[in-house]
């Protein structure tokens, strides 16, 4: 089961570089975008779009790596005022809650991506540029299904974890 466990947060991790490297393109293209903009008075269509691809992917596949490095921003009110038994539950609660939503987003962002990718989706923007984006959307469920696999390993941590030594906080 600890092996498991380990692969899916390697997964988890090398997700979350993936996405830590793809700030590298976006922030030239904005930048590119911002000086032909404010310089030249002429900026390319395709930075908007292509800024919000990057960003999207970016944030999809980083948030495995988040919940692994429990990076994400949490509201743990009630989880200082229990210990015990109590909080190792409440934890159990949240990461199922957690799995929950993340399955919910893998099964319908899978419908979404293969309607998607059968009408040839293309962008709402109307611009000139126009790109397709039924690729883009294959991203949800994909990020979905590492959320997912990462909220299981968070699942079974808590399970296996002999004692309480004050829980883990999900």
């Amino acid at each position: 089961m600890k092996n498991v466990i380990k692969v899916i947060d390697l997964l988890s991790e090398y997700s979350g570089k993936i996405a830590y490297f793809l700030i590298i393109p976006l922030t030239i293209i904005v930048f590119y975008t911002v000086i032909m903009r404010r310089f030249f008075g002429n900026y390319p269509e395709w930075g908007f779009e292509v800024t919000i691809f990057l960003f999207g992917i970016m944030i999809l596949l980083a948030g495995a790596d988040t919940l692994r490095t429990k990076g994400h921003i949490s509201v743990d009110i009630i989880q200082s005022y229990v210990h015990g038994g109590v909080k190792k539950a409440l934890n159990i609660f949240i990461c199922l809650l957690i799995t929950g939503v993340a399955l919910l987003l893998f099964l319908k962002g899978i419908d979404l991506s293969i309607e998607s990718t059968m009408i040839q989706e293309r962008s709402a923007h109307q611009t000139s540029f126009n790109p397709t984006i039924w690729w883009f959307k294959w991203f949800i469920p994909i990020g979905a299904f590492l959320l997912l696999l990462q909220s299981l390993a968070e699942l079974l941590k808590l399970i296996i974890k002999k004692g309480d030594d004050n829980g883990t906080d999900i």
